[in-house]
């Protein structure tokens, strides 16, 4: 069994051998109080049990006991292997997982931001907005899961600095990337450009609505914050592979319009041009990224 966790939804199926996934099904994680009782209600419907499971959280994976990042959810491993996987279980970062899946994207699976080509060798970074902000690295073949999201915004950007102001003001501490660029975020920027508690838009339709003035500049924002989070990335990671961006978010937010726009935001550095330059950016349209990662360390036994 494959199973993505993120901070909202989980996507389970199963391989086997690793080449195909049957039997894929969604769910809120709202709707469980426990990874167990998820499991059970998604073998009973599939009318088999499997026993041996890879598994991506949306939570830093460091010892046996696994608590979520932006839910309430937590389980051990041990435990949960013994009980449900007792053949093997592998648990990895969900970030982690998907990044997996870059080396084998075909050209067709990606929007490449700007006419860069991959020359250089180096390593490549994938990001992920939704629920969180999610970031793994990829050094030669090995993936490096990490907790970047977490990295506070430079209070230095005169684009953002009412919002940082405001934020500050909220909550008494300084925004991370992740308390912006991401389905929190974007509720955030809105109703603090609207001056409104309620909210009558989706996220999604926030970031597609071209007639509304305030859907409008939270988008341009969030374009703006991204571009310059994956600056800092490709530069802190020296990218020159790639900086990948996964997700529903990504995907809804960077039409064609908008591509050289995020490019030059990306580009745009007193001292780091030249370099920035030839770092290639591709939007990855695949939203399910986690179930071909899974498939990849699947077929490696």
């Amino acid at each position: 069994m494959i199973a993505e966790f993120g901070g909202t939804n989980a996507r389970l199926g199963v391989t086997v051998n690793g080449s195909s996934l049957a039997e894929s099904k969604q769910y809120l994680l709202s709707d469980f109080t426990s990874i167990e009782a998820l499991f059970d209600k998604y073998f009973e419907e599939i009318n088999q049990v499997v026993s041996k499971g890879i598994i991506g959280v949306a939570a830093p994976v460091i010892e046996d006991e696994i608590r979520f990042t932006n839910n309430d959810i937590k389980f051990n491993q041990n435990a949960l292997k013994n009980k449900m996987f007792p053949k093997g279980l592998m648990v990895l970062n969900d970030l982690e997982l998907q990044a997996y899946a870059i080396e084998g994207l075909s050209n067709d699976e990606i929007i490449r931001i700007g006419q860069v080509k991959e020359e250089k060798k180096g390593s490549k970074v994938l990001i992920s907005p939704g629920t969180g902000l999610g970031l793994a690295g990829v050094v030669d073949t090995k993936v490096i899961f990490t907790e970047g999201g977490h990295l506070n915004i430079p209070p230095d950007s005169p684009e953002l600095e009412d919002l940082l102001n405001k934020f500050r003001e909220d909550k008494r501490r300084p925004p991370t990337f992740e308390d912006l660029l991401s389905g929190k975020g974007i509720k955030f920027i809105f109703q603090s450009l609207d001056g409104s508690s309620v909210i009558q838009y989706s996220n999604e339709q926030i970031l597609a609505n071209k007639d509304n003035p305030v859907c409008i500049k939270t988008r341009k924002l969030i374009l703006y914050l991204l571009a310059i989070y994956c600056k800092y990335i490709a530069l802190i990671w020296g990218a020159t592979s790639g900086v990948f961006l996964s997700g529903s978010i990504a995907n809804t937010l960077l039409k064609p319009e908008d591509l050289d726009t995020f490019r030059t935001h990306f580009e745009s550095s007193a001292t780091m041009q030249d370099l920035l330059k030839i770092m290639p950016v591709s939007l990855i349209k695949d939203t399910n990224l986690g179930s071909k990662g899974g498939l990849i360390l699947a077929s490696k036994g």
